[in-house]
C-alpha cells in the first residue's frame, strides 16, 4: 500500500508541474509575440523616417544651392544697379527711370529672401 501513494504522489506531482511549465511557456510564448509584433511595427516606422529624414536632407542641400545661386545673382544685380546710368541723350527717360525702379524693388526682394524673410 505504500508503495502505490507514493507511485500515486509522483505522477500528480509530475502532472502538475508540467501544467505549470505549459501555463509559464505560454505565457512567454504570447509575451513573445506581443513584443515581436512591436519591434516589427517599430522597425517599420524607423525604415519611413529614415526615408523622409534622406528625402529632407536632399532638400535641404537643393535649397542650400539655390539660396547661393540666389546670393550670387543678387550680388550681380547689386552690382548691375549701382553701375546702371541712364545713357539716352534726353534729360528724362520714362523707361530708363521705371527700370530703376523694378531693380530697385528686385534687389529688395532678393534681400529679403536671402535673409529668410
Amino acid at each position: 500500500m505504500c508503495l502505490m501513494a507514493k507511485g500515486e504522489s509522483e505522477t500528480s506531482s509530475v502532472s502538475s508541474s508540467t501544467s505549470i511549465n505549459f501555463e509559464n511557456y505560454s505565457q512567454l510564448l504570447d509575451a513573445f509575440k506581443e513584443t515581436h509584433k512591436k519591434a516589427n511595427r517599430l522597425a517599420f516606422l524607423n525604415n519611413r523616417l529614415k526615408g523622409l529624414n534622406n528625402w529632407l536632407v536632399n532638400k535641404v542641400k537643393t535649397l542650400e544651392e539655390e539660396l547661393n545661386n540666389s546670393k550670387y545673382d543678387f550680388g550681380n544685380l547689386e552690382m548691375i544697379y549701382k553701375s546702371s546710368s541712364c545713357k539716352c541723350n534726353s534729360s528724362f527717360c520714362e523707361n530708363c527711370e521705371s527700370l530703376k525702379k523694378k531693380i530697385h524693388y528686385l534687389v529688395k526682394t532678393v534681400h529679403k529672401f536671402s535673409k529668410g524673410q
